[in-house]
């Protein structure tokens, strides 16, 4: 009962912020990658980790430019459970492109939605990639385009993100993209 009060006090409060477009929003969230091969990403399994990250919007209005930046931390090995936070592969992903906003509730609630590429940088990964012959040359990067849905609500927003990997993670192994799912929220200002 008390998580509820503050839930609804919680919004009651964000209500009277006034919503934005542009500015900067810092964010932080859960993350599951999958791959469409089935050594890199076994079959119900995936990659979880965690990201933070941060996202400028440029110009006012409904339509605006997007432009930022995410850390990711996740797991190389595909595994059955969620542990979001036992990570090897370390990526850093630069991203731009344009966002909107698909109804304006108020002047404080937006619903969004956007359409960005990202280069996904390679910071740090197991030397020998998944040990499996094939498999141990990870490239340096790979590109994605990113799309998803989110709210705002005052200075709040929360997003779903669903990255669509095509350029493959592996060198010489077809299938090896990586589609990634994000669940985030963040703080704008």
């Amino acid at each position: 009962m008390k998580i509820f009060l503050l839930f609804l006090t919680t919004l009651y409060s964000v209500s009277f912020i006034q919503a934005q477009t542009q500015g900067l929003v810092v964010q932080t969230g859960l993350t599951a990658a999958y791959s469409k091969d089935k050594i890199v990403t076994h079959p119900g399994e995936g990659h979880y980790g965690w990201m933070i990250g941060a996202d400028a919007r440029l110009m006012e209005g409904n339509l605006y430019f997007v432009i930022g930046g995410q850390y990711h931390q996740s797991s190389l090995a595909s595994t059955s459970n969620a542990a979001f936070f036992l990570n090897d592969w370390k990526m850093i992903m630069g991203r731009g492109g344009l966002g909107f906003n698909i109804l304006n509730v108020s002047d404080k609630i937006a619903l969004r939605s956007k359409v960005l590429g990202s280069l996904n940088f390679i910071m740090d990964s197991p030397t020998d990639g998944l040990n499996i012959e094939g498999y141990k040359d990870i490239n340096d990067s790979f590109l994605g385009v990113v799309s998803g849905l989110g709210i705002t609500l005052g200075s709040l927003d929360i997003d779903l993100e669903y990255q669509y990997g095509f350029i493959n993670a592996y060198r010489l192994q077809p299938n090896t993209t990586f589609n990634i799912w994000t669940f985030m929220a963040g703080f704008h200002f």
